[in-house]
């Protein structure tokens, strides 16, 4: 009888919620390093053991980096589930307790179309008020060497499906729901996107890309606004997997 009400007491126990932000942001710092080293530390004892080390670095083979992003981004959506399971969270917590609908689709596009728009404008006034602002700056996207149709393959899938999917598991699904639960909108956007922005500084060639990060940031606002009005992550995965895919487009082709 006491296991029995012990159990159901279990079931019924409240969700803790996602705590204050401090602590979210710290949870979501401490998930995208703990996710960076997990797939380093993975890539290079994989390279070690089948003796196929990349000379130069995981960017000089295609098939290492994929891996590493695939290990990366996997491991972020595993300690996001893990924090919700901790927590007493459902997914719906963070934007994934519906199926998707082609209103999230129409609300992507339409994402698409709005985030060109502000990025151009903005991309004109810093250029007239900032003459030094490089847009044209090189981006290290990681996949330096792409040999083969297969390493080509690799490198879309790598750069194009996977980042949307962890990126926004973890910045607009559990750091801006975890903001959104404590602060209003504005307040919660700005954060999410400044760390989002701040995230990319270092994906410069030869130093800090400011470039990279406004974009970034109007990307992240946008992607936050679309988790808003949809109250789901489906909206913003598409957006950002087709800004991924006009920035593969651009950089590799363009």
């Amino acid at each position: 009888m006491s296991n029995a009400s012990s159990e159901s007491s279990e079931k019924q126990a409240p969700a803790k919620g996602f705590g204050g932000p401090p602590r979210v942001i710290l949870w979501a710092f401490g998930i995208f390093l703990l996710s960076q080293l997990v797939a380093a530390l993975l890539v290079d004892a994989g390279l070690q053991i089948f003796n196929v080390g990349a000379k130069g670095g995981i960017a000089q083979s295609a098939a290492a980096q994929f891996f590493y992003i695939l290990l990366a981004e996997g491991t972020v959506v595993g300690l996001v589930y893990w924090i919700l399971r901790r927590r007493k969270l459902k997914l719906a917590a963070i934007g994934l307790g519906r199926r998707i609908s082609w209103r999230d689709i129409k609300w992507a596009v339409g994402g698409f179309l709005g985030f060109y728009g502000l990025l151009f404008a903005v991309t004109a006034i810093l250029l007239l008020f900032v003459p030094g602002f490089d847009v044209d700056a090189p981006q290290d996207v990681g996949f330096n060497i792409l040999a083969t149709p297969l390493d080509q393959i690799i490198a879309l899938v790598a750069l194009v499906i996977l980042p949307p999917i962890g990126e926004e598991t973890l910045m607009r699904g559990y750091l801006y729901s975890g903001l959104r639960s404590r602060l209003h909108f504005w307040p919660a956007l700005l954060i999410t996107s400044l760390l989002f922005g701040v995230a990319h500084l270092s994906t410069g060639v030869s130093g800090p890309l400011w470039a990279a990060a406004v974009d970034t940031f109007i990307l992240s606002a946008v992607l936050v606004y679309l988790r808003e009005k949809t109250g789901a992550l489906y909206a913003p995965i598409m957006l950002h997997g087709l800004n991924n895919l006009v920035a593969f487009f651009a950089h590799f082709y363009g």
